[in-house]
């Protein structure tokens, strides 16, 4: 199963991430978390990783990439990557790992000037479609935030849609967006609402689609500390193991 975790920034999407990814190692999956965020620092600090170096620049880096990539679209004999793409055949120079959690990324904006992250984009997308996966193995994408990487295509590769939603107004309305786009796709779309109090659990319930709901996050100081601390994310959420057993049942 390959598992987009989307929303707008700040509504815990790497929080998330993090805990499901630990909460899979715990029943014996094989997880690939990929970080498919440019301007994410702090993913490999909740997992307690350090960061892997950019998985583009294996592939000669942003310009050699997309040179590939056209070639390919013009329809010349191009491989993107050499062979075919499974967990165990990732070079592990560009792989950080820790327990039964590989962590992958795809690339970073590292200094002023070096332009956009369109080439991450395409590199994300084509590198889920082409991954194939073992039984009993896992991937979970922390995407950038909102909804760009559904334009680049990203999520055309993933099975599960999680849109993360927080008490703000500007992810409700986001939620609707994904929702209708990862319909459109044929793509399954759940719901995890996140950092939140009976008050605004209720009125975010009121505004989006309940069925689409499978977990309800109260609002966590432990989860701030870690974060707010750089260190890794040690905490026990029991809707998030909920989560995870309605995903693989």
């Amino acid at each position: 199963m390959k598992i987009s975790i989307c929303g707008k920034g700040g509504c815990g999407k790497s929080s998330i991430t993090t805990l499901m990814a630990k909460e899979f190692a715990k029943k014996g999956y094989r997880v690939l978390v990929i970080d498919g965020d440019e301007s994410n620092l702090s993913l490999h600090k909740l997992l307690g990783m350090d960061m892997p170096k950019d998985f583009i620049e294996y592939l000669g880096g942003r310009k050699e990439f997309m040179k590939k990539l056209r070639e390919k679209m013009d329809g010349k004999d191009v491989e993107l990557f050499e062979g075919e793409i499974y967990i165990d055949s990732l070079p592990k120079d560009y792989l950080v790992e820790k327990g039964n959690i590989k962590l992958l990324a795809i690339g970073k904006i590292h200094d002023f000037g070096e332009g956009c992250a369109c080439p991450m984009g395409a590199l994300l997308r084509e590198f889920l479609k082409s991954l194939k996966l073992k039984d009993k193995e896992i991937v979970i994408v922390d995407t950038e935030a909102g909804i760009e990487h559904f334009g680049r295509g990203v999520e055309g590769g993933c099975d599960v849609i999680i849109a993360v939603i927080d008490p703000t107004y500007e992810s409700i309305r986001l939620s609707k967006k994904i929702e209708e786009i990862g319909e459109k796709l044929g793509k399954k779309v759940y719901f995890i609402i996140n950092k939140v109090d009976d008050e605004t659990k209720d009125l975010i319930l009121e505004n989006i689609n309940k069925d689409k709901v499978i977990a309800v996050i109260p609002n966590n100081k432990e989860i701030m500390r870690y974060g707010l601390k750089g260190e890794e994310l040690k905490v026990e959420i029991p809707e998030i193991k909920e989560v995870v057993e309605f995903l693989v049942k």
